[in-house]
């Protein structure tokens, strides 16, 4: 019986995959993303940007347009549905997404609260009711798109892409993530931090979710991984020079990247415990 991972993989072989075709998907979507989804930057006045809110939603805007770079890349260049960048049956569940975020916010959770624990006095309440409504309407929105976008590029498109160059798993995980760092090496946390201690991080987490990925043999746990991942860092706990600051209730003075790293790998860990390990599988 051919194995969840697999067969999710196979799934690239019902489009039309030559390497330029590739080369074009890549270069339509980083057109969409980079240069229209950048435009509103240059468009809205810089006070306005100075805005928190505003700044979100132009961010946001920038993945929206990735996505309609990624779903004209599917349609025109491979030929075949975005759905089966997600999962190799004929329709998503979305049920399972939230098997994959329920687990992460109490993993979360945990971790945030050993870290005051760990470290008194790194935490204060920075909550305000009303501009923290407003964002967490924007947030509740707008995250869940943003992080299966994400998914979708990352341990949609690049993994099941990586699957014509080889059928082995590990190998397949840490190139996508690798790439999944790139990007994220332009936000701030670099330059205070350095390179190669946030490229670990970003490492990590791309790791937790394409094992995640590959394991289960369809893309919606680590949607829902990814977005309850987000969402808690932008309302409940997140930190002073965030790459994107938000309204959040609690606000750390600074990021501990190590702390970081190493309850994201704790944090990954357990997570494939609980899915995996107990001999239970999300929506099975």
């Amino acid at each position: 019986m051919q194995s969840r991972t697999a067969r999710y993989l196979d799934l690239v072989h019902l489009g039309k995959n030559a390497w330029w075709r590739y080369a074009l998907g890549a270069l339509t979507i980083a057109f969409f993303w980079l240069g229209l989804g950048y435009l509103p930057l240059i468009l809205v006045p810089e006070e306005r940007l100075a805005d928190p809110l505003t700044g979100f939603l132009m961010v946001n805007f920038s993945i929206f347009m990735m996505l309609a770079g990624l779903w004209l890349t599917m349609k025109l260049i491979h030929r075949r549905p975005l759905r089966t960048l997600i999962t190799p049956e004929e329709r998503v569940d979305w049920q399972r997404a939230a098997h994959g975020a329920l687990p992460w916010a109490l993993l979360a959770a945990l971790v945030a609260t050993a870290e005051q624990w760990l470290f008194p006095g790194r935490y204060y309440l920075s909550y305000d009711a009303h501009r923290f409504f407003q964002f967490a309407a924007a947030v509740l929105v707008l995250t869940p798109i943003q992080s299966a976008t994400e998914e979708l590029i990352f341990r949609g498109y690049v993994l099941q892409g990586l699957a014509l160059l080889t059928r082995r798993p590990a190998l397949i995980a840490a190139a996508s993530s690798l790439l999944f760092a790139v990007p994220h090496l332009l936000n701030p946390e670099v330059s205070e931090h350095g390179m190669l201690l946030m490229t670990a991080n970003y490492f990590t987490i791309g790791m937790v979710l394409s094992t995640v990925a590959l394991r289960d043999g369809r893309l919606e746990l680590a949607i829902g991984l990814h977005a309850m991942n987000n969402v808690f860092l932008a309302l409940i706990a997140n930190y002073e020079g965030s790459a994107l600051m938000t309204e959040s209730i609690f606000t750390a003075r600074e990021l501990d990247p190590w702390y970081s790293l190493a309850t994201l790998a704790l944090s990954g860990l357990a997570f494939h415990w609980w899915i995996f390990g107990r001999g239970l599988r999300a929506g099975a």
